[in-house]
């Protein structure tokens, strides 16, 4: 399974972060990357600033014969295309698309790392991949998603709200 997370905290064009997402779905479709299954979204505070505007948070599964490097190339295009400047670590941003995973790889090199390294740390994407396969097991780790979320305290999986 290939899997994405997509979030956004800023509007664009008049677009809220909430239709940014849904926007996004039609545009990763246009570079050849289709979608399987998409997730609920959610809302949840920014990481790591918690002062920031609220995310909404998003996991779609998804099908596509690019290797992983033209993959990443293709949502960096994507979020681009959306207005996202990358100038401070975790800032604001308009769209963020992470590759959560691809199939069983395990990729580490300077420009890309999959799987996710953090994803197993953050509720606002293990909620959401819930939806799509709750019984996925991570490559390095080797739990499943709900062995993650039950290593969760409870306030911190009840400050991510499913919104649609």
């Amino acid at each position: 399974m290939k899997i994405l997370a997509l979030g956004s905290n800023l509007p664009y064009k008049n677009h809220s972060p909430e239709n940014i997402i849904n926007l996004a779905y039609e545009f990763l479709l246009k570079k050849k990357i289709k979608i399987l299954k998409k997730s609920h979204i959610y809302l949840s505070e920014a990481y790591p600033n918690k002062n920031d505007p609220k995310f909404c948070n998003s996991v779609i599964s998804i099908e596509t014969d690019l290797k992983p490097i033209d993959l990443l190339d293709k949502i960096l295009e994507v979020e681009k295309e959306f207005g996202r400047v990358r100038e401070i670590k975790n800032s604001p941003r308009t769209l963020d698309i992470d590759i959560i995973c691809y199939n069983d790889l395990i990729i580490n090199e300077e420009e890309i790392t999959i799987p996710h390294p953090s994803l197993h740390k953050r509720a606002f994407v293990l909620l959401p991949l819930r939806d799509i396969d709750e019984n996925w097991r991570h490559p390095v780790h080797l739990k499943t998603i709900l062995q993650f979320i039950k290593e969760f305290n409870t306030n911190e999986l009840n400050k991510v709200k499913k919104i649609i």
